[in-house]
Parts: structure tokens; sequence; C-alpha cells
């Protein structure tokens, strides 16, 4: 799947309220991908970078060639960014940028959790099927 064609039928949804649910998206029966912005990552991830393969997927997260980052945003929320080969992607971005891009958006990538251990991703995701 291409970038544009997930972008084309993915709509922004929150979570439910006290609900963290990270999750890859799958076509909904209105053809739509509906998710929060770790789950646009971590979509991205599977259907455009790693091509539906769960095996590459995790393969890119163990070996740190994808990376879920962590950052704050200007009104002060939480925000999931995917970055790849030197490049950040985002629910809002929406396309491949620099950092500085990022931080220009007023996204401040947390020091302490730049990198979203693969772990985890794997725990949170997890959670999300077992409690859904």
């Amino acid at each position: 799947m291409s970038l544009q064609d997930f972008n084309d039928h993915y709509e922004y949804k929150y979570d439910a309220k006290g609900r963290d649910r990270w999750r890859v998206l799958m076509r909904d029966p209105d053809g739509m991908f509906r998710g929060d912005c770790e789950d646009y990552s971590l979509s991205v991830l599977y259907h455009v970078i790693s091509g539906g393969s769960w095996l590459k997927f995790w393969f890119y997260q163990i070996t740190f060639q994808a990376q879920l980052c962590g950052c704050h945003t200007e009104g002060g929320g939480g925000h999931a960014v995917l970055r790849y080969r030197g490049q950040y992607i985002d629910n809002w971005t929406k396309k491949w940028v620099d950092r500085r891009h990022m931080e220009g958006l007023g996204h401040d990538f947390w020091p302490w959790y730049l990198a979203i251990i693969p772990t985890t991703v794997a725990l949170k995701m997890l959670v999300a099927k077992v409690n859904p």
C-alpha cells in the first residue's frame, strides 16, 4: 500500500477517555483506517513500510530501523511520531519530514523517551488486544 492510499483512507479518532489503545489499524467496513497518533505511526510502519508483513514490522523495530518516538505538542499533550531512515512522519504531517520540521510544528521530543523500545510497543499492543 502506498502512503498516499493510506492517508486517503485515514481519519483521526480519539481513543476513549482514559484508554490508550496501541494498534495497527485495519480497514473498517467503510474502507477507512480510524485511530490516533500512535495508531497512525504503527499502521504506516505495517502497511506502507513493511508491506503488510508482521515479520518485517517487528524486524524494523527490533533492529531500530523504525521507531516510535514520544514528544509533547505545543498544547502540552503527548504525541507519537514514527522515525524511519532519518525521517519522521505523524498524523499531522502525513508525509516524511526531517526532525527540524517536526520541531517547527512544536513537537518537543522527550530526551529520555526519544525512541520507544520494541518491547514497550509489543506490550502496549498486547494490552490493547487483551483489554479492548
